[in-house]
């Protein structure tokens, strides 16, 4: 049915498709071939639709356009910082893949929790990939939003929401091995540096490593703590606010950036790592074997988490569906001379 023109002024930033295929008397449908060149349109068509958008100042959503059912090939991911060689590699496979099976990626960092709200209510993307934000309300409110507008989604770690789809790494298993690793060398008095309470990652980590010594006969009650905060000041002020009145044997940080806090305030301190202190962290950062000592860690599979996470977003767009709602991928204990391996031995039982 023909629709009466509709007059709008020029440059309008309300003007739709539908306004300018109303101001064509043509169906929406039709003025989207145009848009996008089909050649199943007429030229005559093409230059009415041209003349209703330079009338109307109409400009095209490049994002929006013309996909069977309205999608936009666009996925959007959400993270806390991309400066991060944590989210730096991930990035990257996820980008491949996306290239590979022709959808493009939207990156929102700043303020990421309460962008997808907004992202949402303009329809930027077909689907989300969301770093789970340790708030539960936070949480809850973004898989209702996701779910009532029926947008797929996945979350990198684990939420605080259950039964949401989402993709991590072997937390437990990680430091679970980091703490055979330790019993085995004979520690005992262990600091563990954890990241803030509320952290996922960071208490599935002090569980696998508490695990981890109890099947190794240690006594996991005996493990000491000290807060950080995942960043590298936090590294460093947890060790000193630890060794300014306590020695253990070794320390085990939630994350590489909190165990190259407390190696830089052991350098200042003059505590040597390995000889007086062991050190292991957790991620496999690009620098950690660079350090001096190089640092024993447990290596995340970052690469792998991009990858799979635009993997299956793609197969729920494109109706394949998934068979789970938790995909998890193992670590890699990374043994280096921070824990004292690979040192020589001293007449006195300690490492030179």
């Amino acid at each position: 049915m023909y629709k009466k023109p509709v007059t709008l002024k020029r440059g309008n930033p309300r003007v739709t498709v539908e306004d300018v295929a109303s101001r064509c008397g043509l169906s929406r449908a039709t003025v989207s071939r145009a848009l996008n060149r089909k050649d199943s349109v007429r030229p005559a068509t093409v230059e009415k639709v041209k003349k209703a958008i330079a009338e109307l100042g109409y400009v095209p959503d490049a994002s929006a356009r013309a996909l069977p059912g309205g999608r936009k090939n666009m996925i959007a991911i959400l993270l806390p910082d991309v400066t991060m060689p944590y989210y730096a590699n991930l990035l990257e496979s996820a980008d491949e893949v996306a290239e590979e099976r022709n959808y493009h990626l939207l990156i929102q960092t700043r303020e990421y929790r309460s962008s997808v709200l907004r992202l949402i209510e303009e329809q930027r993307a077909d689907g989300y990939i969301i770093r789970n934000s340790g708030d539960p309300e936070v949480d809850r409110t973004i898989v209702n939003k996701l779910t009532a507008n029926s947008l797929p989604f996945i979350f990198i770690g684990k939420p605080t929401e259950d039964g949401v789809l989402h993709i991590g790494v072997d937390n437990v298993g990680g430091a679970r091995e980091m703490a055979h690793h330790f019993a085995d060398h004979g520690f005992r008095d262990i600091l563990f540096i954890t990241g803030p309470p509320k952290k996922i990652d960071s208490n599935d980590r002090i569980y696998g490593f508490k695990l981890g010594l109890s099947e190794r006969g240690v006594d996991p009650d005996s493990l000491k703590y000290v807060e950080g905060n995942f960043t590298r000041a936090g590294g460093f002020q947890a060790a000193a606010d630890f060794f300014a009145r306590n020695r253990v044997e070794a320390v085990f940080a939630a994350n590489d950036q909190m165990a190259l806090g407390a190696l830089h305030y052991f350098y200042e301190q003059r505590i040597r790592v390995p000889q007086d202190v062991a050190l292991a962290g957790f991620d496999d950062d690009f620098f950690a074997e660079f350090l001096c000592p190089p640092l024993s860690t447990v290596r995340q599979p970052m690469a792998e988490i991009g990858a799979v996470a635009v993997e299956n977003i793609i197969l729920m767009l494109e109706g394949s569906g998934i068979r789970k709602n938790r995909i998890l991928l193992p670590t890699e204990l990374m043994i280096r001379r921070s824990c004292g391996c690979g040192e020589k031995k001293n007449t006195k039982g300690g490492v030179l």
